[in-house]
């Protein structure tokens, strides 16, 4: 015989709600795994954010190494006493003091030398400016500080320790200057216009 409808509903299990159905120990396990893909989500913009100004910059320095200009200037000499410091060398250059010759006021408002070429990229001042669009034939590159001087290149070369006296040769610094003016020095040269790789 067939029940009646009502019969049926009243004899029928009830059906749990599936909430209610799951343990409470994976309940709360979803809850964390929302908050750690949340926390993970926002771990990953802080990363980006603080490594993308890195990563710009090298990606400029590659770009730099691999298209731009070569240019050789001149060491001058420095105090021997801070010449060799283990894993670096200290650095100057004969520009730096040739340079303030073509200033002729406003010294401190100067950021850019013009620099002119020989045949084998080595470069003497030939003028100064405040930007990076050089007359004809030179080469505009930017000044940097160091504390209150200003250096055509920076003051320290740094070197794998336990190589350095191979060093003590070096008579240029060899750059890579970009058409804004920035310039990387990536080696040291000799005498004979040499790099020096150890």
């Amino acid at each position: 015989l067939e029940m009646p409808p009502h019969s049926r509903r009243r004899n029928a299990k009830p059906i749990p709600l599936l909430s209610s159905s799951i343990p409470v120990f994976l309940r709360q396990n979803w809850r964390w795994q929302g908050i750690g893909r949340r926390w993970a989500a926002g771990l990953a913009v802080a990363v980006c954010a603080a490594l993308g100004p890195g990563w710009f910059a090298i990606a400029k320095h590659e770009l730099t190494l691999a298209n731009e200009q070569i240019v050789l200037l001149e060491l001058a000499p420095v105090d021997p006493r801070s010449l060799m410091q283990g894993d670096y060398m200290a650095l100057n250059f004969a520009a730096n003091g040739k340079w303030l010759e073509h200033c002729e006021s406003d010294c401190g408002a100067i950021t850019y030398v013009y620099l002119e070429l020989d045949a084998q990229n080595r470069a003497t001042v030939a003028g100064v400016g405040r930007n990076a669009e050089a007359p004809p034939g030179r080469i505009a590159l930017r000044l940097r500080a160091h504390g209150r001087d200003l250096s055509v290149g920076p003051n320290a070369f740094f070197f794998q320790e336990g190589t350095g006296k191979a060093y003590a040769a070096a008579r240029y610094g060899e750059f890579r200057v970009s058409s804004d003016g920035a310039a990387l020095l990536t080696h040291l040269r000799d005498e004979k216009l040499q790099r020096i790789e150890p």
